[in-house]
């Protein structure tokens, strides 16, 4: 590494570019001028529920086929506070539409779908609000709840559907492949294997793999030069532990990947500039930056002035890049 200093290589967010496809049934408007005024069965709009039971069989209830879906082996369990996995077969408002969109995300499935019932008369609104300036409230929304689910869970490719049957779909297309992710697991196995002990206290674990990560990576250069450089994957964990140059949002993936390994409750906290880690430990939460503890320079550097810290240690830093919305990031306040 050259002798850069860090306010000199500004290390700004390089969050992976999040690509929203919406699908809106033509008939939209005549949802807007009519659909009000449909029939109401049991809660749902009556053609819906129609719908429901014609698609039975036999004795088949609609909370078996509607009100559950396979999760994964990266779901997490953890309900914030922010965001709950919504696992209702109906969406009644603003809050468990995004709660539905987070579990789908946190699932790991690739396309699940929820009704709308009658109680939800503002959700035409709601999801215009996302759709509108192309997108722009959809893509911050799923850049948000990417920060609470597991990195392999997340997704920079959203497809959002909703037609005349207020049915709502997500589809995803997750941000890690296969591939990637078996290479990084591989190598998040061997690290835990040769440098974690059981008798470790966690705090130590965590030391170690954050020592790991910035002794292993380097802060990619020429991603904060020309923020269109595609030459390592530097926003991801693949880039930080196979590759070995990361952005932020990898060194936050990469050290996140670990945590939920040793299962250590955490989650991302983001702004418009940068992203790190929050981490619970011993019944209180901490911010954990590797980014800003990996050094640019080899002289006089303090590895450790990010790590495991509170929120009050933080704005006492006051470096500038690390605010954050405590109306999202609610465990964080101190």
């Amino acid at each position: 590494m050259n002798n850069v200093t860090k306010m000199e290589l500004y290390k700004v967010l390089s969050k992976p570019q999040v690509y929203i496809i919406f699908v809106v049934g033509l008939i939209i408007q005549s949802i807007m001028a009519g659909q009000m005024r449909t029939t109401m069965f049991n809660g749902y709009h009556k053609s819906v529920y129609e719908n429901y039971m014609n698609e039975m069989e036999g004795e088949y209830s609609i909370e078996k086929k509607y009100s559950s879906s396979t999760t994964n082996e990266y779901y997490v369990d953890d309900n914030f506070n922010y965001v709950d996995n919504y696992t209702g077969m109906g969406i009644n408002n603003h809050k468990e539409l995004i709660n539905f969109i987070y579990y789908t995300l946190n699932s790991g499935i690739h396309h699940t779908e929820r009704y709308i019932t009658k109680d939800y008369t503002n959700y035409l609104n709601d999801i215009n609000m996302l759709t509108i300036n192309n997108g722009e409230g959809f893509k911050e929304t799923i850049s948000l709840l990417n920060n609470f689910v597991h990195p392999y869970n997340s997704s920079n490719n959203i497809k959002l559907n909703y037609g005349g049957e207020y049915k709502i779909g997500i589809t995803i297309n997750k941000a890690y492949s296969n591939e990637e992710i078996t290479k990084i697991n591989e190598v998040v196995d061997k690290v835990i294997k040769e440098k974690i002990t059981n008798n470790m206290p966690t705090r130590e674990k965590i030391k170690v793999i954050h020592d790991y990560i910035i002794d292993n990576a380097e802060y990619d250069k020429l991603k904060y030069e020309n923020k269109n450089d595609t030459t390592y994957k530097s926003n991801t964990a693949y880039g930080v532990l196979i590759e070995g140059y990361g952005t932020c949002n990898g060194y936050a993936d990469a050290m996140a990947i670990f945590l939920n390994k040793l299962n250590v409750i955490n989650y991302k906290i983001s702004n418009e500039e940068h992203i790190w880690n929050l981490v619970y430990l011993d019944g209180k939460w901490y911010h954990l930056d590797l980014t800003w503890d990996d050094p640019i320079s080899d002289i006089n550097v303090n590895r450790d002035t990010y790590f495991l810290i509170t929120t009050n240690t933080l704005e006492k830093i006051n470096d500038g890049t690390h605010k954050f919305d405590k109306s999202i990031y609610i465990e964080a306040k101190d």
